[in-house]
């Protein structure tokens, strides 16, 4: 059994985005896992433009792509420079992707690049279908976000028919499905296509928590969609690979910030951070009030935000806002800040909680969704309804270090971070155990798990009240 990873998000995100998202800080991570593990096991695969099929890449092309999202240069909207105007050459560049976008734009066109350091070479790779060298047995695997791709439920559908292989998934949330309020109209157009036509197909579903999974068999239901099989959770990795510290942005000092990292965006809920901070600094001493660091680029539905933070003069100098900084600069921002903060409404996993962990630091973060399995006992939990509730707490640690060490204290003794190769077992795992085979002839499910609103439901809630 070899494990085709599906990773045309990776180089559809690496070709529009300053800087990685959650999703693909994640996939990177495992990728790189199972290359290592089982480098015999694991192939790469993107989307060709013909519907249905799939083209082989090389890990040297994915490994790339990943490099360009977390490498230590400065995101193009940061250069003051206008961008640099390339012509893609007539002869086929040596990767896949490359010749994917001369198709998709035109030989020859110009392109406009904002590259800040010169990148190596990909070296050239054969771009095979995978219906020619995808054995039976195989399985393709979506562990990021294929929704990019509006037809992508046909063009699985239509591998399994020709080949035979299994589907398997992960899904990171589905919150634009079950809290649409926190999305821009427009912003996930296919999003809800791709879920509904992808899991009734998935021979297996994993999830990045308990939590999600919870959405995933409570949604399918009341779409009336069968699943295949009980969606898992695997355990998601703690911290990320980077870089050695940068230096600090000039306008802060070691232990005297208080770090919020996240794309700034309304379902992050940022501006209860920002009234906390009003008023800390109306009740207390101006120099007792550490500065609030936001470290993300800006997203959507926060232009209120936006605006109270330009006509205070960022709370006249208590709060900057680094935008895409880069993985030097976050080591940085992690390693000599206080504590950090996390107060989403809702997420599948909540990786800034880990991070933070990963670095020592405790996370004041909120009590929904999936954030207390990402924090454990190592978090101080706040509603991130209750602003008030909210400062209080973060009042205190603020005022009483003695507090904030001791709970540093006990992070450092008893965290136990996950390993990323924890994390690729349990995929590779969860795909082996799977031995149903896929539907070739009409990509339906032989058996639904879970009739809507039945057992399965029942099952997971259980097991999200176990301590």
């Amino acid at each position: 059994m070899k494990l085709w990873l599906d990773i045309d998000d990776l180089f559809y995100f690496a070709e529009r985005s300053a800087r990685p998202t959650g999703i693909q800080r994640l996939t990177g991570e495992v990728y790189t896992a199972l290359v290592e593990s089982y480098p015999e096991e694991v192939g790469f695969v993107c989307h060709d433009v013909e519907p249905g099929l799939f083209r082989v890449v090389s890990w040297s092309e994915v490994r790339e792509a990943y490099q360009r999202l977390t490498g230590d240069r400065l995101p193009p909207r940061e250069r003051s420079e206008p961008p640099r105007i390339e012509i893609v050459p007539q002869p086929q560049p040596a990767s896949f992707f490359a010749r994917l976008m001369n198709r998709l734009t035109g030989q020859g066109v110009e392109v406009q690049t904002q590259v800040v350091a010169p990148v190596a070479p990909v070296a050239a790779v054969a771009s095979e279908d995978l219906r020619n060298v995808a054995n039976r047995n195989d399985v393709l695997c979506a562990l990021g976000a294929p929704w990019h791709d509006a037809n992508y439920g046909e063009r699985v559908a239509q591998l399994k028919r020709a080949t035979g292989m299994r589907f398997a998934m992960l899904v990171h949330d589905l919150i634009p499905l079950v809290r649409p309020e926190y999305f821009e109209a427009g912003r996930a157009p296919n999003f809800g296509k791709v879920i509904a036509g992808t899991l009734p197909i998935a021979d297996v579903i994993l999830t990045n928590s308990k939590s999600t999974a919870a959405d995933v068999v409570k949604w399918a239901g009341q779409q009336g969609l069968s699943l295949r099989s009980e969606p898992r959770h695997v355990p998601i990795g703690t911290g990320f690979k980077r870089p050695p510290a940068g230096a600090l942005p000039d306008a802060l000092v070691p232990n005297d910030y208080v770090l919020f990292v996240s794309t700034i965006e309304i379902r992050k809920n940022h501006l209860q951070a920002f009234r906390i901070w009003c008023r800390m600094l109306q009740e207390m001493p101006r120099h007792e009030v550490p500065t609030l660091v936001l470290a993300g680029g800006w997203g959507w539905m926060v232009e209120d935000l936006k605006k109270a933070i330009e006509s205070t003069n960022g709370l006249d100098g208590k709060l900057v806002v680094i935008s895409a900084p880069s993985d030097a600069t976050l080591s940085a921002l992690y390693q000599n800040c206080r504590f950090t903060l996390f107060l989403s409404y809702y997420e599948g996993w909540g990786l800034p909680v880990s991070d933070s962990l990963s670095f020592r630091k405790v996370c004041v973060t909120s009590e929904r969704t999936s954030m207390p399995e990402a924090g454990g006992a190592f978090c101080v939990y706040v509603d991130p309804d209750n602003t008030s509730g909210a400062y209080e707490k973060i009042r205190r640690l603020v005022e009483r270090p003695e507090e904030l060490h001791a709970l540093e204290e006990q992070l450092r003794l008893n965290f136990q971070p996950v390993e990323w190769r924890a994390t690729a077992d349990a995929v590779r795992q969860a795909v082996m155990a799977s031995s149903m085979p896929a539907d070739a002839g009409s990509g339906q499910a032989e058996r639904p798990v879970t009739p809507p609103g039945t057992t399965t439901k029942d099952r997971l809630s259980l097991e999200m009240s176990k301590p």
